[in-house]
C-alpha cells in the first residue's frame, strides 16, 4: 500500500503538512507538478515584498534570517523554502502531476504520472496562484494587443517603450503598474471598485507589532488596539486622484501597504483610470466613455484554487471559492464537507496573514488525519 497521507503541492502550505506529519510519525508522500519546490514563489516578478511581517510568516521552528527585515521579498522567501525543506529531507516528488482524485469506499483514489494509489488521507495544499482567472471582458479575446496574466509578469524592461493597461488593483496589481511604469510612464491602473491605501507601518510599527501588542492586553483592550491599526488609511489619496471605497463602490480588493503608489501617481509613473468596459483593435472602452490605444495587457485579477482541477467531487462553497468544510469536530476544521479523508490546506489568507495559517491549517489537519488513521486502524 502507498503511505498514509498524499500532500498535494510543494509550496508552503505542502511544506507545513509535511513538517506535522513527519513528527505525527504519519508515512506520507508530498507530489508537485513544478519541478522546484515553491514554484509559485520561484517565478514572480522582483520587486514583490511579503504583506505580512517575519514575526508571523516563518515556517514552523524556523525563523527568518535577520537580514531579510520585518518584510521579506519575494525572492527572499523562496529561497528560505528551499533551505527549510533541505534542512527536513522530506519525502518529496517533483514532477509529479495529479489528474484525478475521487473517493473509492473509505479510501481515496488518486490518478498521478506516478501511476495510481490509494490513499486513506490526502491534503490538498496546491493553494490558489497557479490557476489564473482571465478577466471576461467583451472584445478582450481578439484585442490585437498583447495580453498576459499577472502570473506570467517577471520583468518591466520587456513593457518599455509600450502603451500598458493593468486591470486589477490589488497589490499585485499596483506593484506591477508601478514596476512598468518606471520604465514606460505612465502605465495606465483601472480601477473599478475603489482602492484602500494603507501606511505600512500604522501608527509608527508594522501592522503585526500591534497584534503582538494586543495580544497580551486584555481581549476587549487588545481588540480595539488592533481595529485601531488596521483602520489607519493614508489621508491624501483624492489630492493624486485615486478613487476611494466608498459605499456604493466598496473595494473587494486587499489593502495596499505603503506609500509607493502615492508617490507613483504623484510623479506621473502611474496614472488610475476607470476599469475598461470593452476592446476592440489595439484599444480599450473604459467606464467613463474614454477611449485608449494600447500595446499590452496585464490582468491582475486574481485566481480560482487549484484544487478544482484535479478533485472528482460535487461540493458547495463558501463565498471565495473554497469548498465547505466539517467544522463538527473543531471550529477550524481541514476536511471536506461530506468528504472524510479530504483535507484542505492554504485557505484562509486575512488575520495573521497566510503563512501564518498555512502552519496552524496544518497542524490541525494531521491532528484529525491521525484520529481518523487511529479509529480505522490504519496506523
Amino acid at each position: 500500500m502507498a503511505e498514509d497521507v498524499l500532500v498535494i503541492g510543494a509550496g508552503p502550505a505542502g511544506l507545513a503538512s509535511a513538517y506535522f506529519l513527519e513528527r505525527a510519525g504519519i508515512s506520507y508522500k508530498v507530489v508537485d507538478k513544478a519541478q522546484v519546490i515553491g514554484s509559485t514563489w520561484d517565478s514572480l516578478y522582483p520587486s514583490l515584498r511579503l504583506n505580512t511581517t517575519r514575526f508571523f510568516s516563518h515556517m514552523p521552528a524556523m525563523k527568518f534570517p535577520l537580514p531579510y527585515g520585518l518584510f521579506p521579498t519575494g525572492r527572499q522567501y523562496h529561497d528560505y523554502l528551499l533551505r527549510f525543506a533541505e534542512r527536513h529531507h522530506f519525502n518529496i516528488y517533483l514532477g509529479a502531476e495529479v489528474y484525478h482524485v475521487a473517493p473509492e469506499g473509505e479510501m481515496w483514489r488518486v490518478e498521478s504520472s506516478e501511476g495510481v494509489e490509494l490513499y486513506p488521507a490526502v491534503i490538498s495544499a496546491s493553494g490558489r496562484f497557479c490557476n489564473p482567472i482571465m478577466a471576461d471582458i467583451p472584445g478582450l479575446d481578439t484585442f490585437t494587443g498583447t495580453v498576459i496574466h499577472a502570473r506570467d509578469f517577471r520583468s518591466p524592461e520587456a513593457f518599455a517603450g509600450k502603451r500598458v493597461l493593468v486591470v486589477g488593483n490589488g497589490p499585485s496589481g499596483v506593484d506591477i503598474s508601478i514596476d512598468i511604469g518606471k520604465v514606460s510612464p505612465p502605465a495606465l491602473l483601472a480601477i473599478r471598485s475603489g482602492i484602500t491605501l494603507s501606511p505600512r507601518y500604522p501608527l509608527g510599527l508594522p501592522k503585526h507589532a500591534w497584534v503582538m501588542i494586543a495580544e497580551k492586553l486584555p481581549k476587549r483592550l487588545g481588540d480595539w488596539l488592533e481595529k485601531k491599526a488596521e483602520s489607519v488609511r493614508y489621508r491624501n489619496q483624492e489630492k493624486y486622484d485615486l478613487k476611494l471605497p466608498r459605499d456604493k463602490q466598496p473595494s473587494s480588493a486587499v489593502p495596499y501597504r505603503g506609500p509607493e503608489l502615492i508617490w507613483a501617481v504623484r510623479d506621473g509613473i502611474v496614472k488610475p483610470v476607470e476599469a475598461p468596459v470593452r476592446f476592440y483593435d489595439n484599444c480599450a472602452e473604459l467606464a467613463d466613455g474614454t477611449q485608449v490605444q494600447l500595446d499590452v495587457v496585464v490582468l491582475a485579477t486574481g485566481y480560482q484554487p487549484v484544487l478544482y482541477q484535479y478533485l472528482d467531487v460535487e461540493f458547495e462553497t463558501d463565498p471565495q471559492g473554497w469548498p465547505l468544510r466539517d467544522l463538527s469536530e473543531h471550529p477550524n476544521g481541514r476536511g471536506m464537507s461530506g468528504y472524510p479523508g479530504l483535507y484542505l490546506v492554504g485557505v484562509f489568507y486575512k488575520g495573521k496573514g497566510a503563512m501564518y495559517n498555512f502552519n496552524v491549517e496544518a497542524e490541525i489537519a494531521v491532528e484529525q488525519i491521525k484520529k481518523r488513521l487511529s479509529q480505522h486502524r490504519i496506523m
